[in-house]
């Protein structure tokens, strides 16, 4: 009884003679299950894509799906739209979900700047046979993937494909190639390289459809102004349109007179909201838009307008 006492005694007195060497093995064993924990959290991070269905096609494409549902091809490293896809499915913007909850069932839809065709397929999926989805994109690698992926969720006969870059008149402009983005030089804020496409403008483009636009989608940052000065035609015969844009204000004052295209909307009757979210937007004036950097805008005759009343 007394020698299992003393041995007991050593012991602790080993452990409180020791404390430094026993923290020490106490948080090493913590980060060995921590290293370990995020490691195998890592392998199976990389096998989400394989696990949703990813189908890898050559220079760096697959053909993955919208919210399990729609295949769409991408680029892999795509920092927006190819990496949000491949992991959850979905990209998460507040601009796309504004536009696909404002897309009539039926009617004309214009899209400038449909990308991969995040919007387009999500849309065109739910008009009928009578209805047109006009989708623009100028990079041509981007509209091979786009044009594959209409087919492939078998949209061909609602949708229109122009590979064309839109402002406010014919000639050749200056677009950033999406193409030469990944998610490593985004975060290294590394810039895209620049690309000389041929442009048109929506009233060009658009000159023999007999049918009223419903929808006037633009999400070309920074040139979005121009987009609109090209489009008046369309606007001012389109009673019921609805515009939504992506809004960049230190980029849209270098290629446009913000100012002068607000006054003319607002001369024909538009009125203008901030969207922050669907629980989050209010009336905003022209001079207030003058004053915001950046933010998703809709633009509707409609002075009642309210997202809950979609």
């Amino acid at each position: 009884m007394a020698n299992y006492s003393g041995d007991n005694e050593e012991e602790k007195g080993f452990f409180n003679k020791n404390k430094l060497v026993s923290l020490m093995i106490i948080v090493s064993c913590v980060l060995f299950v921590f290293v370990f924990f995020v490691e195998k959290t890592k392998i199976f991070v990389e096998m989400v894509p394989t696990l949703r269905g990813e189908v890898s096609l050559e220079n760096g494409f697959s053909i993955t799906t919208i919210n399990n549902r729609y295949p769409i091809l991408i680029k892999k490293d795509d920092p927006i739209v190819g990496n949000r896809l491949r992991f959850s499915g979905d990209i998460k913007s507040l601009f796309s979900e504004v536009s696909i909850f404002l897309a009539p069932r039926s009617g004309v839809i214009v899209e400038v700047g449909s990308h991969f065709g995040y919007n387009v397929i999500n849309i065109a999926k739910k008009l009928g046979e009578s209805s047109k989805y006009y989708a623009f994109e100028p990079n041509a690698g981007v509209f091979s993937c786009l044009k594959k992926s209409v087919f492939l969720n078998d949209i061909e006969k609602v949708v229109i494909l122009r590979s064309t870059a839109l402002s406010d008149s014919e000639t050749s402009i200056p677009i950033e190639d999406c193409l030469s983005m990944s998610s490593e030089s985004s975060t290294s804020r590394a810039k895209p390289r620049m690309i000389v496409v041929g442009s048109s403008t929506v009233d060009k483009e658009l000159e023999n459809e007999p049918t009223p636009v419903s929808l006037l989608l633009i999400d070309v940052p920074g040139s979005e102004f121009s987009v609109i000065k090209g489009a008046q035609k369309i606007i001012e015969n389109s009673q019921d349109i609805k515009i939504v844009m992506s809004f960049d204000r230190e980029n849209s004052i270098k290629n446009s007179d913000i100012g002068f295209e607000l006054q003319r909307l607002k001369n024909l009757g538009f009125n203008f909201y901030l969207i922050s979210s669907f629980e989050k937007f209010r009336m905003i004036s022209a001079e207030e838009i003058m004053s915001e950097d950046d933010g998703v805008l809709v633009m509707t005759r409609n002075k009642n307008f309210n997202l809950s009343s979609f």
